[in-house]
Formats: C-alpha cells, structure tokens, sequence
C-alpha cells in the first residue's frame, strides 16, 4: 500500500462508519498554515468621524467577547478585579487631630451611592483588565465641577467613545447618544447634543455629567488603553480551535479505532439517498453488529468492475492510535494556559491552580508578592489619587473638602504570620527593635497595644538591656532602692557577729 493512501474511511469505537473524506473536514492544519484572527466589525463603525469620536485599537464588544471564550483569561479578568478595587477601602488621618467631620462626609456619601462603590469599582476594573479602559459617571450637586458628589455609577465601558479633544465622551447604545464631559474639565457640555460652552452659561437641566476616564496605557493610542492580555490572544483562539475541534470529533465520531483501506477496482455499489454506497453500509453495519456480538466474524463481499477478470481487490484495517494526539493536546492546552497567565501577570494558584516548579510551590509566595507590587498596587494608585483629587477634594470649596484623612483601597493580604514571627524574633534577640516596635507592628493583626514604660522601649541582646536610658529623678529611685538592699543584706549577714568581727567587716571591701 502507497504511503500515501488515504483510507476508504474509518470505524469508530461505537462501531461506526465513516468516510475519509469526511474526517478531513475536520483534520488539524498544519502549523505553518495561516489561521484567521480578525475581530467582529466594530457596531461603531459608521460614527466615527462623526462629531469627533476617536476609533479604539480594537473592537471593545469583541474583546468583552473573549471574556466567555477562555476559563484561565475570565479567571484572570475577576481575580485582578477583585483583588485591586473588591476589598474595600480606608480613610488614613494626615493630621494629628483628624476632623472627625470629614470622616463622616465621606461615610455619607458612599452609604447614599444608588450602588455600593465595591460593586461600581468591581465592575470598572473588569472593563480595564478586557477591555484596556474603563469609565464611571461622577454626578455632582447641580452637575458643576466644584460641588460636592452625589454619586458614582458604572458605565459599560463597551458602550464609550472618547472625544478627539479629550474633554469628552459619548455613550452610544441603539440609536441613543448620551455626553460626559471628563472629570476636571472646566466647562458646561450639553448632554444631548455635546455642545460645549463656558461654566455657568448652560441651564442645570443640560449640562452633563462628569466621567472618571482610566485606562491602560499603551504608546499607541493618546485615548484609550491597551488590555494585558491582547499579546495572548493567539493562545486564547488557539486553545478554542483545539476545544472546538475536540467538540466536534468526539461528539460526532467517538474516539476512531482503525481505518478500512479497499483498493483495486472495485465497484462500491447503489448510492442511497445520503449519498453511501452499499459496502459502506455493509461496513458500518457490521461493526454496528460487533457492539452487540464482539465475536462475530466480518465477511465482505467485494463486486469487481465489469469485464475485469484480473482485478485483485485488498482490504485491510489499520489501527488509529489517539494517545499521542490527546497527550498534544493536553501539553498545548498547558502552554496556552501560561502564556495567558503570563500575559497578566496573575500566579497560578490565585486562579486555584495547584502548579509545582517555577510557577508554584516553594515560590508562590514571592509570586505572590511581585504580583501584588507590580500588577496590583500600581492600580490602586491610579484610583486612589483619582478619588483623593475628584472625589475627596483639596478643600471646602472642591468635591467633599476632606483634607485630613488620604482615601486607599484595602490591600490584599500577602503575608506569612510563621515568617514574620520567625523574623520579629531574629531581630528582638539581636537587639535591632524594642518590645513596643513589636506591639506596634502586630497592634492590627493581634491587638497588642504599647506601654509608656521605659523598659519596653529599650533594646536587648541575650536579655541584657542595652538602649534603655534612665531619667536622674529615676537613677536616684533606683540608688535608694540600691543602699536599703544593702541595709537589709547587711543586717541578715551580720546577726551574731562579735564587734571585732564587725569592725572588719567594716574595715573591708563591702
């Protein structure tokens, strides 16, 4: 047989029967062949240009899309968002007499939010890690820059189009356009329309509403951000063709045990309506019998062409194995897996991945760290000097004038209690922190609270005072206390002593 003979067709475990040509629809191409990767037309397309909006890099609604198409990119998405805006938030005195007053106006205003900022920040910061940006509507008192905030609601950030002057942006949903003008700008912008005039000179009823406007920043686009995963959006459709090929193999086909290679020439038979021939059907149904009776004995009869006496017709089966392929998988599946990982800087095990190596075991924790530090806080940040200028304000006159308190979102809990235990003790035993530096590190965690003793205030090396400084009301105290241990040693040490015996006692070194 050629070594390049295709097979007349395939038998499945279920004791199916099918044409090799129809398994070629669904064979694998080869690596080097081309494979499409476009994005869905942008809905958008006819509004740009019009009015000024500015074009995104790529299709927004097609990359909120990829969220539903991929476990380990979705996974990512949720587990940064929550992990950056989903823990909530502190209010930290920068003053040493806090106005308590500005406390209770930040209270106010997020315990009056039609939703609570947890949920708004949750769903912002999925916008900004699917979609590269993200937008939240900031309502003020009669919509003008300096008064304080109402509230905050989120804007699906698919449905926003920034202005080229990047004073604006416009939501499009149907035929319905709705303006924002971007937080801090110093001008009146009809809602309506986009119309934009001086503070003051537009009716309370026209004027639009504020937009927080972040994004992910790419060199790119002087408007809208770049999401981490857009240099993996080759393994993410990659890994849908191998599930969609998988899908449709094995839902179809079952799992092939051995091709059916006939040769010569050979006359197949009737064509029925389904387009098979007679020894196709004879084919499948005795395979069909064999699931049923796996001892029965195949028995084909072969009609050679016409007229063709010295035509030798061959039958042959051929075993398929899948083992390797499914192991190919599995490994691409695998590599894929990282790369979209990688690509957002999330550590397996945050995603509940048990991975050993390199990506996991001994060093999950300092995964985790530069985790927090690189991809985390840098985001925090962003929000949070957004919110402390916008939000809090910078005096009575803007936002909530808090000016005694800096507005942070919690942070997520990276730390190892054995090992710092371990470290505080290091450092106690070396003399390198007091015992109040320990109280205060572990006051949150624990409770412990400080003394004003001067005592916990020194340091100690092999539980020998060695910092401890003592006030001269405080040496006179201990001198006293010093002569009446004397008088005392003295009195119990000299009882029954004869006068010549105490004259030399005197006489001596005591």
């Amino acid at each position: 047989m050629s070594d390049k003979a295709k097979p007349f067709g395939y038998v499945t475990s279920k004791r199916g029967f099918v044409r090799g040509d129809l398994m070629d629809q669904y064979a694998v191409k080869d690596e080097n062949e081309t494979v499409s990767r476009r994005l869905a037309v942008d809905s958008f397309k006819a509004d740009y240009g019009k009015k000024g909006l500015v074009q995104p890099l790529y299709n927004p609604e097609a990359l909120a899309r990829v969220l539903e198409i991929n476990t380990y990119h979705y996974r990512a998405c949720r587990t940064k968002a929550r992990d950056i805006a989903g823990l909530g938030w502190v209010l930290n005195p920068v003053t040493e007499e806090p106005d308590e007053r500005q406390k209770e106006r930040v209270d106010d205003f997020f315990d009056g939010m039609s939703q609570p900022l947890s949920t708004v920040l949750d769903k912002a910061m999925l916008d900004f890690e699917a979609v590269g940006y993200c937008s939240i509507e900031l309502v003020r008192e009669g919509y003008v820059g300096e008064a304080p905030p109402v509230d905050l609601v989120h804007i699906p950030s698919h449905t926003m189009r920034i202005h080229q002057s990047g004073r604006k942006a416009c939501q499009i949903r149907g035929n319905k356009r709705r303006w924002f003008k971007m937080v801090g700008v110093d001008a009146d912008i009809d809602y309506e329309t986009g119309e934009e005039r001086e503070p003051g000179e537009m009716e309370v009823s026209r004027r639009a509403s504020e937009v927080i406007w972040m994004v992910n920043y790419t060199p790119r686009s002087d408007y809208y951000g770049l999401p981490d995963h857009i240099p993996s959006l080759g393994a993410i459709h990659g890994d849908l063709a191998r599930r969609d090929y998988n899908i449709s193999f094995f839902d179809n086909f079952g799992v092939p045990s051995y091709a059916v290679f006939v040769t010569g020439n050979f006359d197949p038979g009737a064509i029925d309506d389904q387009g098979r021939s007679e020894l196709e059907n004879a084919i499948e149904e005795h395979f069909q019998e064999l699931s049923k009776n796996p001892h029965s004995t195949l028995i084909l009869t072969i009609p050679t062409r016409h007229g063709d006496s010295t035509n030798e017709i061959k039958v042959s089966f051929q075993p398929l194995a899948v083992e390797t392929k499914e192991a190919s998988f599995r490994l691409y599946r695998k590599d894929n897996r990282d790369e979209v990982l990688a690509s957002h800087g999330v550590p397996p095990y945050r995603l509940g991945i048990a991975e050993t190596g390199s990506l996991g075991g001994d060093t999950a924790d300092e995964s985790t760290e530069i985790y927090k530090r690189s991809i985390i806080e840098p985001r925090q940040e962003v929000i949070e000097s957004i919110f402390n200028m916008h939000i809090m304000g910078t005096d009575e006159d803007v936002g909530l004038g808090v000016i005694d308190y800096w507005w942070e979102l919690a942070e997520i809990d990276t730390t190892d209690e054995k090992h710092d235990m371990e470290m505080i003790e290091s450092l106690f035993r070396m003399g390198a922190i007091s015992p109040n530096q320990i109280a205060a590190h572990f006051s949150e965690r624990f409770g412990l609270t400080e003394d004003d003793h001067p005592a916990l205030d020194a340091r100690y090396v092999d539980g020998k005072g060695v910092t401890m400084e003592i006030e001269d009301s405080d040496v006179e105290k201990v001198r006293d206390a010093l002569k009446s241990l004397q008088d005392r040693v003295l009195k119990i040490a000299t009882k029954g002593m004869s006068a010549e015996e105490l004259r030399a006692l005197k006489d001596g070194d005591w």
